[in-house]
């Protein structure tokens, strides 16, 4: 990208003055734009037409949704001629697939179709090809200060396209011969409309977007062109340039300097008067260095002024009321009472809209918590299925004996220590899940098992599944010794509070 080549005067512009400059853009360069837009356009646009012809309804609905791709037709014009680059149709048809496979041509057409900035957008993904987390910070960084102006010249297109479509569908009406025509719309796409009448319906959608496509395009792009020259200082840039040009050309005059020795050597062979001339010469140059030093104080002095100055370089944004008409400081009718009176309401408003807000924030905290409480009970209401795997145990009725307590008994006896305490465990764990109504999750630990039985049982159950989950994590996960007596006192207790509530099938 040569600066030096640009076709657009660069310079500080407004947002709307960017888009102003569309306009003119594209008056400038509409016959090639035009050519563009009927060689891809149009032909693409009877295609869908002959394609649809048994569903003309959605005709119009894919034109419209594949406009993304043909503003990228447009946007390859524009840049190519805002640089001095002519482009002719063979060249712009040899180079329409790789516009295709640009980047954001998908996103373009899913995500970011109904994004009312995507003038904006659009150069992003096809002149700079940022993609993903790079194109969305770009995204960001251009439309801080003018995504709300593409947004406006999204509407005001958009309205543009349906009036000027509504408006040609009512013309056409109104010149068809005969009488009793009204002129309602719905006759072009109510609910048996002719093949015909759909016909003209896309014509005139397509007509209405050839007039206004090419100035959404045009204008984004040059709203584009502002925000990236006031970013890079584009316009600065080429000052400097410039400048460097013309120094570099007056700098061509160097080799005359190879004279010099023969004019001094004509000098020094001048009579007297001639040198005096010459001698008196510096002191010319003298003043004339003077002079520049005073200019150079002088604009020094009052740069200095301006930025001494408060205002300059500042912005400042009050969120406050103010009176619309403010009295004088002076004015002799002014009433203190009633400006004891306004500070009154005012300190008073403030005070009850802090209040508002620590109310508010104490009924959400209120929520959340009782939501993060309750939160088993909210589904209540659907019902739940009980896990046949907790804790990596089988909890399904097949998988227990019918006499849990004479089971572990005999588990027991024949040296089966972890055998037992199983049993225990998972017997109980059924009889909390089937008796008690308890809900556990598949993927509970034996602290979460504790944590969704505390207070919800007597106190000896409880005591009991304690003493159990213990000595379970002593032997399975600890492979430390539990004592026979103590397993034995577990089995007789546990038979007391959880062999009644076990529920067969």
């Amino acid at each position: 990208m040569r600066l030096e080549d640009i076709a657009v005067r660069l310079r500080r512009r407004s947002a709307w003055e960017a888009l102003d400059l569309g306009h003119a853009m594209l008056h400038a360069w509409a016959p090639r734009v035009y050519r563009a837009w009927f060689a891809t356009y149009w032909p693409a646009g009877i295609v869908i037409l002959l394609l649809l012809w048994p569903w003309p309804g959605y005709a119009m609905f894919v034109l419209w949704w594949l406009k993304p791709v043909f503003d990228r037709v447009l946007l390859h014009v524009f840049s190519r001629s805002v640089f001095g680059n002519q482009i002719c149709v063979r060249e712009l048809l040899r180079e329409l697939p790789g516009l295709l496979r640009g980047p954001g041509v998908l996103s373009g057409l899913s995500l970011r179709r109904f994004s009312l900035a995507r003038s904006l957008l659009l150069p992003v993904w096809q002149l700079e090809e940022q993609r993903a987390a790079d194109a969305r910070a770009r995204f960001r960084l251009l439309g801080r200060r003018c995504r709300d102006h593409a947004v406006w010249l999204t509407v005001f297109c958009a309205n543009m396209s349906s009036i000027l479509l509504v408006s040609m569908l009512i013309t056409l009406s109104a010149m068809v011969p005969g009488e009793g025509h009204d002129l309602s719309l719905w006759e072009w796409f109510g609910d048996e409309p002719s093949g015909m009448r759909h016909l003209f319906g896309n014509l005139m959608f397509m007509v209405a977007e050839t007039v206004v496509e090419p100035l959404y395009v045009a204008s984004g792009f040059s709203l584009y062109l502002n925000r990236r020259s006031e970013l890079e200082a584009w316009d600065i840039e080429l000052a400097f340039r410039r400048l460097a040009e013309r120094r570099s050309t007056t700098i061509g005059a160097v080799p005359l300097l190879a004279l010099l020795p023969l004019a001094l050597g004509l000098a020094l062979s001048l009579p007297a008067p001639l040198c005096a001339q010459e001698s008196a010469q510096p002191t010319h140059v003298q003043s004339a260095s003077e002079h520049s030093d005073l200019a150079h104080r002088v604009a020094r002095e009052a740069i200095d002024a301006v930025l001494a100055d408060p205002v300059f370089g500042q912005v400042t944004e009050d969120w406050r009321w103010h009176w619309r008409e403010q009295p004088a400081a002076d004015d002799p009718h002014e009433r203190d009472w009633l400006k004891a009176l306004v500070r009154t309401i005012e300190f008073l408003a403030e005070v009850l809209r802090a209040l508002f807000w620590i109310v508010a924030g104490l009924a959400l905290a209120m929520v959340i918590l009782l939501v993060v409480r309750y939160r088993e009970n909210l589904g209540s209401e659907r019902a739940r299925v009980a896990p046949e795997f907790l804790c990596g145990l089988d909890l399904r009725p097949a998988s227990l004996p019918a006499d849990i307590a004479a089971a572990a008994h005999a588990a027991l006896a024949s040296g089966a220590t972890i055998e037992a305490l199983s049993l225990l465990y998972r017997g109980a764990l059924v009889a909390l899940i089937d008796d008690c109504q308890i809900e556990f999750a598949a993927g509970d630990s034996e602290s979460d098992c504790r944590r969704r039985v505390a207070g919800r049982l007597p106190e000896a159950a409880e005591k009991c599944f304690v003493e159990v989950i213990d000595a379970w994590c002593l032997a399975a996960y600890g492979h430390l010794p539990v004592s026979v007596k103590r397993v034995e006192a577990l089995v007789e207790t546990w038979g007391r509070h959880f062999a009644a509530r076990v529920v067969r099938p």
